[in-house]
């Protein structure tokens, strides 16, 4: 999204250092062999979870809608390798690989369209691949909110409806837990961390 290429930097600032994600990206990189091709889809600056994967030796493929958070990630993590693309567009055939990584990226998207893309990466991932996805615990389609003082529709699942949409899209919930985060000048938010797997 446009509004993203203008609010890079204050992203990073308030949401780059949120521990409860570094530590589903480091499973990520724990139940994955060195080597392994990992998809991030808003991919956003790089930090934490480019920057986490390639440390640990992974092949990452960063993927955004806004020049303003790849201009950041090429610069932060040059290691992944970036491309400028909406999800929503990706080829049904692309891939594979051997996890795939959303943190918050989705949230933009109708409930629709969010489902769509689970069974994309469904898809997407090789058999047994991992998928470590972060959202907003909310119970809304497109609900106009304002964030970082731009004006964004979003959508989200309680965390029993997100498990039962995984499983809908042919992924094995593996881990799911509602925690509270608050971001370096924010409120506090209740977010959603789950980890899935392809049968």
């Amino acid at each position: 999204m446009e509004v993203f290429d203008q609010l890079a930097e204050l992203y990073q600032d308030e949401h780059s250092r949120n521990p409860f994600q570094a530590a589903l990206v480091e499973r990520i990189a724990a139940l994955t062999p060195a080597g392994s091709s990992i998809l991030d889809i808003g991919c956003g600056t790089g930090v934490p979870t480019a920057k986490i994967l390639t440390e640990s030796g992974r092949k990452v493929l960063g993927v955004d809608v806004a020049e303003g958070m790849l201009t950041l990630a090429r610069q932060q993590v040059p290691a992944a390798e970036y491309r400028h693309a909406d999800v929503r567009d990706l080829p049904a055939e692309f891939g594979p690989f051997d996890a795939v990584t959303a943190f918050f990226s989705l949230l933009m998207l109708s409930r629709a369209e969010i489902e769509d893309v689970f069974g994309r990466v469904r898809g997407w991932l090789v058999p047994g691949g991992y998928f470590a996805l972060g959202m907003v615990d909310l119970d809304a389609d497109s609900l106009p909110v304002t964030f970082l003082g731009v004006d964004v529709q979003v959508s989200g699942y309680p965390q029993a409806e997100l498990a039962a949409r995984l499983t809908a899209a042919g992924l094995t919930v593996v881990s799911i837990e509602t925690v509270d985060f608050t971001p370096a000048t924010g409120p506090q938010e209740s977010q959603i961390f789950a980890l899935a797997q392809a049968s």
